[in-house]
């Protein structure tokens, strides 16, 4: 019989080798601008388009996020590997958005210009699990950048999946 504590831990070093992109996910809009550095984002399906980000409750973005019901998802490049940091509590608030180059998409929206991708969502569904909560968000604009060198997060450190 396995213990929590046993299954906690063996789910914990399962998940530092499942690697994956960073992204920032953004909210809000004006002097609102939050955001925070994830690894849980999943494409759901192509037919709407629509993804799933889950948002610790306790994280700053948290409150603004549930206000706003949009987001948007910052898939990070080997550029970006300073801003993780700055997104995960290095900086506080509004200041995140110092580094970076960041505009307000058409809702107002904090967007990295020069992300691999930025998707634009608006949350059409959320679900409680946990300490968490998932935001479902039909993607309403892509922003695409040419090149494909995505920043990667894979046992508690960042990597390289460039071509």
């Amino acid at each position: 019989m396995v213990t929590d504590e046993a299954l906690s831990n063996g789910f914990k070093q399962a998940m530092r080798r499942l690697a994956t992109t960073v992204a920032l996910i953004t909210s809000g809009k004006g002097d609102n601008w939050a955001g925070m550095a994830a690894t849980a984002v999943v494409s759901v399906c192509a037919e709407p388009p629509t993804i799933l980000v889950a948002v610790n409750r306790s994280a700053s973005l948290y409150p603004t996020l549930h206000a706003e019901q949009r987001f948007c998802v910052n898939l990070l490049s080997e550029r970006h590997k300073d801003l993780v940091g700055i997104f995960s509590g290095k900086k506080k608030g509004r200041e995140r958005f110092e580094d970076g180059a960041w505009t307000a998409g058409e809702c107002g929206l904090p967007i990295l210009s020069d992300a691999l991708s930025a998707l634009m969502c608006k949350t059409v569904s959320t679900v409680d699990v946990g300490t968490h909560t998932l935001f479902i968000g039909e993607v309403e604009s892509i922003e695409n950048h040419m090149d494909i060198d995505p920043l990667i997060w894979v046992d508690g450190g960042m990597a390289s999946a460039a071509r």
